[in-house]
């Protein structure tokens, strides 16, 4: 095949030397059956306002605001103290990178607070469903948000002629097959966290290992306890193996 030199220029380029690694964070997030929701008439009408209140919903858990899902007094989050550098929108979801800087760190504490943070958007998003009502005049909305999120070493590459950034990284790619791994969880983090047992145990979550995640042959990942001891038996042995002691 043979492409012109307009074609060429026309095409994503970056500059030929990727950033030194730098150790981040990837969140990616997923809505549920979002295909179907804007296989709809009229969605032009609508789509823009779902989509406008899920992100309005995760802006909160991540910048801080009211939590009105939490349905108490305290539902006042504050800002993380680590803010993403990089938010690119995925058409059925969103993508989310933190690096750390010397003067911020992504602490053990920061990455619990997320963690416990993103299992309660993902556990009470019915209420955000629901705050969506008066725009939406249909039926078919994702019901269900899935969160994946890991950790590692992250490049920055620079678009030629351009400030834009992006960013690559097995981190990336694992945040993403992690919220698709099993949609009966919903909320699926990588063990690279590295949380230490003692704040998983605080917080109800255990560790197991993923069997069947394209790419990462036995990961061991971070899963709410009580979510994972109530999955279906047949969906448990598919997917996931106990972590023996080592």
């Amino acid at each position: 095949m043979t492409y012109t030199t307009s074609a060429m220029e026309a095409t994503v380029r970056f500059d030929s030397t990727a950033s030194s690694p730098r150790h981040g964070l990837a969140l990616v997030y997923d809505l549920e059956g979002f295909s179907k929701f804007f296989n709809q008439p009229d969605v032009q009408d609508y789509v823009p306002q779902f989509i406008n209140t899920v992100s309005a919903a995760v802006s909160v858990t991540l910048f801080g605001g009211d939590a009105y899902w939490l349905g108490d007094e305290n539902k006042m989050y504050k800002p993380l103290s680590i803010r993403p550098l990089h938010e690119k929108f995925l058409g059925d979801g969103a993508l989310y990178v933190w690096l750390d800087t010397p003067d911020k760190k992504i602490t053990t504490p920061v990455i619990a607070n997320l963690c416990n943070r993103l299992w309660t958007l993902k556990t009470n998003f019915s209420k955000v469903v629901a705050a969506s009502f008066d725009d939406v005049p249909v039926v078919d909305v994702p019901r269900r948000i899935r969160f994946g999120l890991a950790r590692g070493t992250i490049f920055e590459l620079t678009r030629r002629s351009e400030q834009e950034k992006e960013y690559i990284g097995f981190c990336l790619n694992l945040a993403s097959r992690l919220q698709k791994y099993c949609p009966d969880l919903g909320f699926i983090a990588s063990a690279r966290l590295r949380l230490p047992a003692q704040k998983l145990t605080q917080y109800g979550y255990t560790r197991v290992v993923a069997t069947e995640i394209k790419g990462f042959p036995r990961e061991i990942v971070v899963v709410d306890s009580d979510e994972y001891d109530h999955l279906d038996t047949h969906v448990r042995d598919a997917l996931f193996e106990p972590l023996e002691d080592r």
